[in-house]
């Protein structure tokens, strides 16, 4: 969906023929904010923003799929632009401990996005029913523009106490909790969103003082992990050894980068 996702923005005009773009996708924003999902058709977001069924496909080639996938980016995008402006609030010069930092990203994080949540519940649950209803959505997907904002925070406020080869992992599963709270909160409507938040900024802080140097060794040991013997691949397979080799690195090419 990632790919699908950059593809559309692509299409996205940025002068000529701007309007009947947004026409579109206000269109579609609000018949998804009123109706179920599988209750809208392609007709109606083409009546309700008067363009032509031509000039709906040069932008959404996949028609309604495509225009609920660019609704999606739109709201992910929104995220990315609430977490920026929380950030820029902050005092940040009166934060200088880790676990001060830790509690402002945590919080501006779970507010952008439950903050959004909250502006545009019906609209976010029916997006998110009709890419789960018709397969276009799953859990890995994550906002592009979010993750690398919420990286450049990370490594901009912890500083040098923060390692750069942990802050991409930090980021995307900070947003896969955040997300999946945002998910619990659509899934029970009629729970607190603001208890929600709470729990997500709860959720996050340990994520991010994970990454931290010197903040304590890894949790445990893992045996099974570490005397495991390595596997060997097709071992059982009814070929040569010379033949077996052949076909190993062609497997290894293949998953080189190109």
């Amino acid at each position: 969906m990632d790919e699908r996702i950059r593809f559309l923005q692509g299409l996205e005009p940025k002068h000529a023929g701007r309007g009947s773009y947004l026409a579109i996708i206000e269109a579609a924003a609000g018949l998804f904010q009123q109706f179920p999902a599988d209750a809208i058709t392609l007709r109606d977001i083409i009546a309700l923003s008067g363009v032509s069924n031509q000039t709906l496909y040069n932008y959404f080639p996949a028609g309604r799929d495509d225009v609920a996938i660019a609704l999606f980016d739109r709201l992910r995008r929104a995220d990315e632009e609430a977490f920026r402006s929380h950030i820029q609030t902050l005092a940040w010069d009166s934060l200088t401990d880790p676990e001060a930092i830790t509690q402002a990203l945590a919080a501006s994080l779970a507010r952008a996005t439950i903050g959004n949540l909250r502006e545009n519940f019906q609209l976010q649950s029916t997006v998110s029913v009709y890419l789960r209803t018709h397969q276009l959505r799953t859990r890995s997907v994550h906002a592009e523009e979010l993750d690398r904002a919420l990286q450049e925070e990370i490594l901009r406020r912890y500083g040098n106490r923060f390692p750069k080869h942990a802050a991409a992992p930090a980021a995307q599963l900070s947003l896969h909790v955040v997300r999946g709270v945002a998910e619990v909160a659509m899934a029970y409507p009629a729970g607190s969103l603001g208890s929600l938040e709470s729990m997500a900024r709860r959720l996050l802080r340990p994520i991010l003082l994970a990454g931290l140097k010197g903040e304590g060794p890894v949790s445990g040991t893992h045996p099974i992990s570490e005397d495991a013997p390595p596997p060997v691949a097709i071992a059982s397979a009814p070929v040569g050894p010379s033949r077996r080799q052949a076909i190993l690195a062609r497997i290894f090419r293949r998953g080189q980068p190109k």
